[in-house]
């Protein structure tokens, strides 16, 4: 998990002509507040009964002929063990024994309760600093592991890429796209049928005869996208598989996910690339420190999360936790309804 910023407490500026601009028509900066600016002083502001992340939730049933992935307050809190734990007890024979054993249990909070309803046709990316709990996530949709909270429900098996598509680094990529196809559950028919066409989108023609362990990581990533998206997946997991290869390679990949896309399926996309999220997303989810921040528009999530991402890296974590309140308060809890008898199958 990411470390989060320090604490601060709201404060208030007493501005006199300048109106919180300086002589040149700029926004002040936070972090460089000081008595040069004309303001008379910094009032403290205490956050009343009700602050303002506390509203009401919002309410959204979900539509059984449209909906392809619904996420239901569902968290993960991982056990782990401990060699340090024992000193955190406060039973003196508990203490004693796990410190005979070596060790004790502790809790890891990958991620806090989330909710949201992702519909056929969107593209959803799914952007935080290392350690946000993104890959949780994937795992959660996928079913792999079960949430500790809450529940987690879709139309179909989602696939993810790299995990259905196993690529074998013995054998050339030729035989890997068969036996890609054969394990995605294609005939051996329709694993010819497809086979020009992951060809084409991985744009490894020249190199199908070379084994795989010849590849270097960004063509075994194409290759492995090729054959993932290959069976017409309903729900499509990509986690940071698209930030290799060229200009040609990512325009052939958006192609391919309108494709997926225009055949009711959704996709959720997974990169640091926040080019590529704005390019292919109809929609980006920002997870910071296991918690939702935010939900909506691509432009204007990532430019939340590049200006976090630039405080964080230039030490100005005030400013930094500024920005995380700030976008955490345009975030509407959701409560999430079913209509009867139109629940999905959970996921696992």
């Amino acid at each position: 998990m990411s470390t989060p910023a320090s604490n601060y407490t709201p404060r208030r500026a007493n501005w006199m002509s300048t109106n919180g601009k300086t002589s040149d028509g700029l926004d002040l900066d936070p972090e460089s507040f000081d008595e040069g600016f004309g303001f008379d002083e910094i009032e403290e502001i205490a956050w009343d009964d009700h602050p303002l992340t506390q509203s009401a939730p919002l309410v959204e049933t979900v539509d059984p002929k449209n909906v392809s992935v619904v996420v239901d307050a569902a968290s993960k809190t991982y056990r782990i063990r401990s060699g340090n734990e024992h000193l955190k007890s406060t039973k003196r024979l508990s203490k004693q024994v796990q410190r005979v054993l070596g060790s004790g249990w502790s809790e890891v909070h990958a991620l806090d309760e989330l909710s949201f309803v992702v519909n056929r046709g969107e593209t959803v990316g799914v952007i935080g600093t290392n350690g946000s709990g993104k890959s949780t996530l994937m795992k959660l949709l996928t079913g792999k592991i079960r949430p500790s909270t809450g529940e987690v429900y879709a139309t179909s098996t989602p696939i993810m890429l790299g995990v259905n598509a196993a690529l074998v680094k013995q054998i050339s990529g030729r035989e890997n796209i068969r036996l890609g196809c054969l394990a995605m559950g294609l005939s051996p028919k329709q694993a010819e049928q497809k086979f020009d066409m992951i060809v084409e989108i991985s744009g490894l023609k020249d190199a199908l005869d070379m084994p795989l362990k010849a590849y270097s990581s960004g063509m075994a990533s194409r290759l492995q996208f090729a054959i993932a998206t290959s069976v017409d997946p309903d729900i499509l997991l990509i986690d940071e598989a698209l930030n290799t290869g060229d200009a040609q390679f990512r325009a052939r990949t958006k192609k391919r996910l309108d494709e997926v896309r225009s055949q009711a399926g959704c996709v959720f996309l997974v990169s640091h690339s926040l080019g590529t999220i704005k390019q292919m997303c109809t929609r980006v989810i920002w997870i910071e420190q296991g918690r939702m921040l935010a939900d909506g528009d691509p432009e204007w999530v990532c430019s939340q999360y590049q200006e976090y991402t630039d405080h964080k890296s230039n030490g100005r974590m005030r400013s930094a936790q500024i920005v995380y309140d700030r976008t955490l308060l345009k975030l509407s809890p959701l409560q999430i309804e079913f209509a009867d008898g139109t629940r999905p199958t959970k996921a696992g």
